[in-house]
């Protein structure tokens, strides 16, 4: 990203109406952009002592029309006057009941709110107020040593937001060490985040550091905390309050320094009240949120992510022809895949650009068959031979570059790629790349 970018950003306003909340006993709070979560926990910020309420049981936002009110998959229910509510926003004074509770909402007149003067933080960039605001939060909170839970769909870049955030805090120079709890073997999960001795269990030859160890004095990224195995969830919490560790086997426990990153794209809220997630990890881990909107909630910001990925690709001279086909040939695409899935189709797009007709012809069989697809099973044309040793031909030589600008490390090639790293072995493995 261009350094100038920041200083050619213009100020963006939000206009919001919020307003306040009475609790049930007596006290005002105001209601901003930033939500509000009620519920039972002695974690949530307003925190209510009725057994009828869940633990986390709905939260509170400004937005343009009014207050959003928003059920976290609670047990009893959200109601606003006699009406159960999942999502609905409140435009007028209006009784708010939760359990046996009762709370009393009153939206004010619209003000504004700054959003902030850059479009991009770290790798991320973004033109949209949703996304400076998001550029606001993250400068504000990178320095300091407060654990953030980033939210938000597959593809949105919750891992970019986690390695740009480690970049610009005072652990840059210490490691960046990524867990997929999706990913973690049950049997082995204790050994992968605290380590173990050797001997400690068959298999346990020798004696090795966890994630937790292996981070001390940078970050660790927690991708899918909301996988991460319950029986592990309290070890993990007294590790991170009593910032010390004690492998598997061991008796000895090691300090640590640790600053721990989260991401998930499940319902936290309604993991808790079911029982599956901790609610003590959560408000430990929680103490920032950051939510990432999807793509298609700001398709104002694709022609400046064109613009990156074509710098990155080494084609930024394409930029405009990319733009344009997308415009000319996705305009009414809602892009599932949100970032990541653009980041994909622009590489592609921008590294045939200066050949007529390749995008189309590349692009349309590309996003028709997926990685492992079957190859037809009637004759072959020469036309549709020549489509896919193109293809082949294009991700051998894709895949080949990345490695070396990665030096071989996948996470940091799933990072440029913006695919999700298994994706990334997948392609290693089809052309036979070695990493080293």
């Amino acid at each position: 990203m261009d350094e100038n970018h920041a200083t050619k950003a213009r100020v963006l306003h939000w206009f919001v109406r919020g307003g306040s909340v009475r609790t049930p006993d007596g006290k005002n709070l105001t209601v901003d952009v930033d939500p509000i979560v009620i519920g039972r926990d002695e974690g949530a910020q307003i925190s209510i002592p009725d057994p009828e309420v869940s633990s986390i049981h709905c939260e509170l936002r400004a937005v343009n029309e009014g207050i959003l009110v928003r059920d976290l998959g609670s047990t009893n229910g959200t109601f606003i006057g006699l009406v159960r509510v999942k999502e609905a926003i409140v435009t007028t004074v209006s009784e708010l009941t939760v359990g046996s509770s009762r709370l009393v909402i009153e939206p004010a007149a619209k003000r504004r709110v700054d959003v902030g003067f850059s479009n991009h933080f770290g790798s991320l960039v973004g033109n949209s107020p949703r996304m400076r605001r998001v550029f606001s939060i993250l400068e504000k909170v990178a320095p300091t040593s407060l654990s953030v839970l980033i939210l938000g769909e597959t593809g949105t870049g919750k891992e970019v937001v986690a390695k740009s955030v480690h970049d610009a805090s005072p652990q840059r120079n210490g490691p960046f060490v990524v867990v997929d709890c999706g990913s973690i073997p049950p049997m082995l999960a204790e050994s992968l985040l605290f380590g173990h001795e050797r001997g400690a269990f068959t298999g346990a030859h020798e004696r090795r550091k966890g994630a937790l160890g292996e981070a001390d004095g940078g970050t660790l990224f927690l991708d899918e905390l909301g996988e991460l195995p319950l029986d592990l969830q309290p070890k993990l919490l007294r590790a991170l309050a009593e910032r010390q560790i004690k492998r598997v086997g061991g008796s000895q426990v090691e300090p640590i320094d640790v600053r721990v990153l989260a991401a998930t794209r499940r319902d936290l809220g309604r993991e808790m009240n079911a029982g599956r997630f901790r609610s003590d990890l959560f408000f430990r881990i929680a103490q920032v949120r950051v939510e990432l909107p999807a793509l298609r909630e700001r398709l104002s910001d694709l022609p400046l992510l064109v613009e990156e990925v074509c710098r990155r690709v080494g084609k930024p001279e394409h930029a405009q022809t990319v733009i344009a086909w997308l415009e000319g040939h996705m305009g009414s695409h809602d892009w599932p895949g949100n970032v990541r899935e653009l980041v994909n189709v622009a590489s592609v797009a921008a590294t045939l650009a200066g050949e007529p007709g390749a995008i189309d012809d590349v692009l349309t069989l590309t996003r028709e068959q997926p990685l492992d697809a079957a190859r037809p099973s009637g004759p072959a044309t020469a036309f549709s031979e020549a489509k896919r040793n193109a293809i082949a031909g294009f991700e051998r030589e894709y895949f080949t570059d990345l490695t070396k600008r990665a030096g071989g490390n996948v996470s940091e090639m799933a990072r440029q790629s913006g695919m999700e790293r298994h994706h990334v072995r997948a392609y290693l493995r089809k052309y036979s790349i070695d990493k080293q």
